[in-house]
């Protein structure tokens, strides 16, 4: 019996690892790799206009009081703060991994220069 619950707690901390590691943490695997596994969304910032100032994707997750994306926010306060305009941000989807937010920011950076031309998205310097 004590053998069978040895069994049972490794299997139990294997699946806690496994856990872990799907959601990011203690992987030792930075958030902005694209190795990283864990909630990313894509992001974008419009101008005073109301117009999309840049699409953006981040791992830093969102604020616990509304719900927005904490590097968007960050982006809005220093291009209002610069510009004296008002800038907002929301959060148009979030993916299970890195690697499926960046390959949907770039194809939403590519279909809105399609759209609306190569000087559209003036806080996206590139597409990547």
């Amino acid at each position: 019996a004590t053998r069978a619950v040895e069994r049972g707690v490794e299997a139990a901390r294997a699946a806690e690892r496994a856990a872990d590691g799907a959601r990011g943490a203690k992987s030792g695997v930075h958030k902005n790799s694209l190795d990283y596994v864990g909630d990313t969304h894509v992001y974008r910032v419009k101008g005073p206009d109301g117009s999309t100032y840049k699409i953006g994707e981040s791992a830093q997750g969102t604020r616990v009081g509304d719900g927005t994306s904490i590097r968007a926010e960050q982006q809005v306060r220093r291009l209002t703060r610069e510009t004296g305009d008002t800038y907002t941000s929301e959060i148009r989807r979030t993916l299970p991994d890195k690697v499926s937010a960046r390959d949907y920011e770039t194809r939403v950076i590519e279909r809105f220069r399609r759209m609306y031309g190569d000087d559209a998205l003036p806080g996206n310097k590139t597409n990547r």
